[in-house]
C-alpha cells in the first residue's frame, strides 16, 4: 500500500485539472447559424439557459438538425441533483482507474510491474472499474429515452465507442488478474540465481526479500545476499532501501561505510545494462499494459469529440 499515496495524488491532481478546465454546456452562435433557428427554439428563454425538449434532442443528436426525437430525458431539479452526484462519482472513479494505469507506466514501469502488481493497485483498479460501469449505466439510463439514440445520433455513437473501449479494458484487466498475474507469480516463485552468476536489473528485482524470497542487493558491480541480516527484514532496510536493487549511489547517503554491505556473502556480479529475454507471459503483460495506455488516450479523444466538436 505504500505506492497508493502517489497514485491518489496523481488522481487528485488530474481530477482538479478536469474541474478547472471543464465548462458547462452553453449556446453557441454556430448552432444558430447552422440551423437558421432562434435561441428560443432550443432554450426556455431568448437569452439561453435551460434547454427545452427540442434542445435536449438536438444535443443528443450530436448537434445535427433536425434533431432526433426522444433524445434526452427531461429531469426534475431533484433528479438533476442525483445525476450530478452520480456523475461526480463516475468522474472520480474514472480518474482513479486511469491513474492506476498511468502509475504503472510512470512510477512502477511495466518492467517492475511484470513481476506482479502490488495488491493495493489491483484492488483500486478493479473497484474503480466496477464503479465506472455501474455509474455509467445509471447516467445513460437517466439521460436517454430509448436505445435508438445510441445508434441514430452522433452523441450515441460516441457513447458506444466509450462503452466498447471500456469493455475491452475490463476484459484485459480480468485477463491480467485471473491468468497473466498468477502465471507471473509462478515464475517469480521459481526464482533461481543465474547459472553464470551475472545478474541484470530485472533478474535482481525478483530477489526482493518478500514472501519468503531471498534478499539481494547490488553494490559496485557485485551482488550480495542480505537475507539473514535482521536489518533487512521483509526486504527493506530502515524503511528507506528495498532489496532487489542497486545501492551503489545510496551508500553515500548512509550513516555507515560500504564495509557493512561488503561483509555480506557475494553471490554474483551485476550488469545494469544487461536485459534478459522476456518469456511469453511477460510479453502478454507488456502488450496488455501498453494497449490499455493507448486506450486511455482513445477515451480522452472520444470525450474531446463529444464535448468540443
Amino acid at each position: 500500500m505504500r505506492h497508493t499515496k502517489p497514485l491518489l495524488l496523481l488522481g487528485l491532481f488530474t481530477l482538479l485539472t478536469l474541474l478547472l478546465f471543464s465548462s458547462t454546456a452553453q449556446a453557441r452562435p454556430k448552432y444558430a447559424k447552422s440551423t437558421s433557428k432562434d435561441c428560443i427554439t432550443c432554450h426556455t428563454s431568448q437569452s439561453g439557459g435551460t434547454l427545452n425538449s427540442i434542445g435536449l434532442n438536438f444535443a443528443a443528436s450530436g448537434y445535427e438538425w433536425p434533431p432526433a426525437e426522444n433524445g434526452y430525458r427531461e429531469l426534475t431539479p431533484i433528479k438533476k441533483s442525483v445525476r450530478l452526484f452520480i456523475g461526480f462519482i463516475h468522474i472520480v472513479a474514472v480518474f482513479m482507474w486511469f491513474g492506476t494505469i498511468l502509475y504503472v507506466h510512470i512510477m512502477l514501469r511495466p518492467g517492475y510491474a511484470s513481476k506482479g502488481l502490488p495488491r493495493g493497485e489491483i484492488v483500486l483498479g478493479l473497484s474503480s472499474m466496477l464503479v465506472v460501469g455501474v455509474t455509467g449505466i445509471l447516467l445513460t439510463i437517466s439521460r436517454i429515452n430509448g436505445i435508438s439514440v445510441l445508434y441514430d445520433t452522433r452523441w450515441g455513437l460516441l457513447l458506444l465507442c466509450k462503452i466498447a473501449i471500456y469493455l475491452v479494458m475490463v476484459g484485459s484487466a480480468l485477463t491480467v488478474v485471473t491468468f497473466v498475474g498468477p502465471r507471473l507469480r509462478q515464475v517469480r516463485s521459481r526464482l533461481r540465481s543465474p547459472k553464470d552468476g551475472l545478474f541484470d536489473p530485472l533478474t535482481l528485482a525478483g530477489f526482493d526479500g518478500k514472501e519468503g524470497r531471498p534478499a539481494y542487493v547490488a553494490y559496485k558491480g557485485r551482488v550480495y545476499d542480505v537475507t539473514e541480516s535482521r536489518l533487512w527484514s521483509a526486504g527493506t532496510h530502515m524503511r528507506l532501501h528495498a532489496a532487489g536493487g542497486d545501492l551503489s549511489d545510496a551508500i553515500f547517503r548512509a550513516p555507515h561505510n560500504a564495509d557493512k554491505i561488503e561483509e555480506m556473502e557475494a553471490v554474483g556480479t551485476y550488469d545494469s545494462s544487461s536485459r534478459p529475454a522476456k518469456n511469453g507471459v511477460q510479453k502478454a503483460f507488456y502488450f496488455i499494459a501498453y494497449m490499455n495506455l493507448t486506450l486511455v488516450f482513445c477515451v480522452l479523444l472520444v470525450i474531446a469529440l463529444w464535448r468540443w466538436s
